[in-house]
């Protein structure tokens, strides 16, 4: 795992609405998670591998998690749990929120050709589960749930009562991916982030386009990746607003 050199603040400025000196203190912060950085580089070289396919922005993705305050965070896709890791130790920070994972577990197969890498780069080592890089400690506040998102998306829908951070990162289709987004949209409130990653330069997926376009939003990619993201204007028709008091009650946040 490499270090990421070059974190997008205004990309993060732009989606939390937060000013940008608020902004460049909380990438400073993630930036000097060095114990939560070195813990994942161990456990990845314990397997073999340097890394593991992740966003490749954790930093922004700890940032976003801080700024935004989260009480619900859903994310698609886990693989080792690098990018689980840093919501989580945000979330621990804030005292608050719940991280709502979800992952389809691809065992690693050994390879024909001894130190070829494995043909799906998110794929577990053998007897690793899903997040098998995130910290003990940091579990407290994960829902994990393994399965195919085709079955657990609808029914995380229906439990929660809002999501205030969305995190797809898994190979998609609009057809699917669009429809995902349109049974979440009532739970996302003004102020929500949805972010979509499309791998290394990957161009930006209709289905985030036209969900952006309902809500009245202009899609923002981060520099140099294809990780492209949504803030729901705020004023518009979302989630309803709950009292601090009662939403914590349905979430069971301390």
């Amino acid at each position: 795992m490499q270090p990421e050199r070059d974190p997008d603040v205004p990309w993060v400025q732009e989606l939390s609405g937060h000013p940008r000196g608020e902004c460049e203190a909380a990438i400073a912060e993630a930036q000097g998670e060095r114990r939560l950085f070195q813990y994942i580089s161990r456990e990845h070289a314990s397997e073999g591998r340097d890394s593991y396919v992740e966003i490749d922005a954790p930093l922004e993705l700890h940032a976003l998690t801080r700024l935004l305050r989260p009480l619900h965070v859903v994310e698609v896709g886990v693989s080792s749990g690098v990018s689980s890791a840093y919501i989580l130790n945000a979330l621990e920070k804030n005292g608050r929120g719940t991280l709502h994972s979800i992952d389809l577990p691809a065992q690693s197969r050994p390879p024909r050709n001894p130190g070829k890498p494995p043909r799906m780069s998110w794929s577990l080592p053998p007897g690793r589960s899903s997040g098998w890089a995130v910290p003990f400690l940091l579990k407290k506040r994960w829902d994990l749930r393994l399965g195919d998102k085709a079955a657990v998306l609808p029914l995380l829908a229906k439990e929660l009562p809002r999501v205030d951070f969305f995190v797809y990162d898994v190979p998609h289709r609009d057809p699917v991916t669009r429809v995902e987004l349109r049974d979440f949209d009532p739970l996302f409130p003004p102020g929500a982030v949805v972010l979509v990653d499309h791998g290394p330069g990957g161009e930006m997926c209709s289905a985030l386009r036209g969900w952006g376009r309902t809500v009245g939003a202009r899609p923002v990619g981060r520099s140099n990746l294809g990780l492209y993201g949504v803030r729901r204007p705020v004023g518009s028709v979302g989630a309803p607003l709950r009292s601090r008091a009662n939403v914590e009650k349905t979430s069971g946040v301390d």
